[in-house]
């Protein structure tokens, strides 16, 4: 396994280790990368542009979730998103309006994700959002048709969600699709289901 990062090191190199957040981001900043907010996997997208020598790629920016020093926001539909914590309270304050529309409504795996990707590109794009606002859009995503886009760099979650719905792993557990996850976290190739298969197939 991989598992040290070097100025020098090839996009392909990166693509086949598999790091942590705290690793990612004390590297960015040895290249000069300001991780501010940045997600884990927009760190990653700014490590390969500069490690590829295309900074001139358009990168996501951090977004911060407070604009100024005070408290934070009145959970209120009304009240405009400024000082945002993303903590349980918020997160009972939404799930609580959302079941006043829809009581028997259930949670879909991502939608927190995707609802603070929607928030901060309203932020990005500079437009002034309610919390009624951010409630209509968990709607919209809590239902909506089958499973929500996958999450990127949750390189685990996709892992896991792959080896147990693959045919040929009918019957396995959780426990066992994690083993192997560590088992690919040691394998020299990119962490998804399919480099994993190829390996296994090369290696029978």
């Amino acid at each position: 396994m991989l598992n040290k990062l070097y100025r020098n090191m090839s996009v392909e190199e990166f693509e086949k280790g598999y790091f942590y957040a705290t690793e990612l981001k004390a590297f960015a900043k040895e290249l000069g990368i300001d991780v501010g907010t940045l997600r884990k996997n927009e760190v990653e997208d700014h490590i390969k542009a500069r490690l590829s020598g295309s900074d001139d790629t358009p990168l996501p920016k951090g977004v911060p979730n407070r604009k100024t020093s005070g408290s934070r926001d009145r959970l209120s539909p009304d009240s405009y998103i400024v000082n945002y914590v993303s903590d349980k309270a918020t997160k009972t304050f939404l799930k609580e309006e959302i079941s006043k529309r829809d009581p028997d409504l259930k949670d879909k795996s991502g939608q927190w994700y995707w609802l603070n990707d929607w928030r901060k590109e309203q932020i990005r794009n500079n437009r002034k959002i309610t919390y009624r606002e951010l409630i209509d859009r968990l709607y919209e995503l809590m239902t909506t048709k089958g499973r929500l886009p996958r999450i990127p760099s949750t390189r685990f979650n996709n892992f896991i969600t792959d080896f147990l719905v693959a045919p040929e792993n009918e019957g396995a557990t959780r426990q066992e699709a994690m083993d192997e996850w560590e088992r690919l976290k040691k394998i020299p190739v990119q962490k998804n289901y399919q480099e994993y298969k190829k390996f296994l197939n090369k290696t029978a």
